[in-house]
């Protein structure tokens, strides 16, 4: 007697849900990495797009002002540029989801003759490292080098 094959079997249902459920599985995990990836990429764009504009911000005080002081607030968790001959805040940087260090603290004189003091403490050149870190993920971290200058007055 012949036997007629009506739809599938057990075991082939079975098989094709195993296969299905791998592919699917493959899938998932490689739009999850991808994902992570993508954010923690866009974080780093975030901190080099910090430090720049806080290299950018200094660079622009070191050629306009002949003396200023850079100030760590530790407690606000802040980094405060005054004005040295005046006593006036310049800049105030503090980025609350980041962590931001400068390489330097204290007076910088970019003229000569300001006062006394500022003859041995004068530097045209001023080297800077701005490091940006995440508070949520300090592993996560970008480190920005550069050298702020100003022209000599004639």
């Amino acid at each position: 007697m012949l036997w007629k094959e009506r739809g599938m079997t057990l075991v082939e249902v079975l098989v094709t849900l195993l296969l299905s459920s791998l592919i699917i599985v493959l899938i998932s995990t490689t739009i999850m990495i991808s994902m992570k990836y993508n954010i923690a990429e866009s974080k780093k764009t975030q901190m080099q797009q910090e430090a720049n504009y806080i290299i950018t911000d200094i660079q622009r005080i070191h050629r306009q002002y002949s003396c200023y002081e850079i100030i760590e607030n530790e407690v606000d968790e802040e980094w405060i540029i005054k004005d040295c001959i005046n006593n006036k805040n310049i800049s105030i940087y503090n980025s609350y989801p980041f962590a931001i260090k400068l390489s330097e603290s204290g007076k910088i004189y970019t003229k000569r003759n300001v006062n006394d003091e500022s003859e041995s403490l004068y530097n045209a050149k001023y080297p800077l490292t701005v490091t940006v870190s995440l508070n949520s993920n300090p592993s996560l971290k970008v480190d920005i080098k550069s050298l702020i200058f100003r022209y000599e007055d004639s």
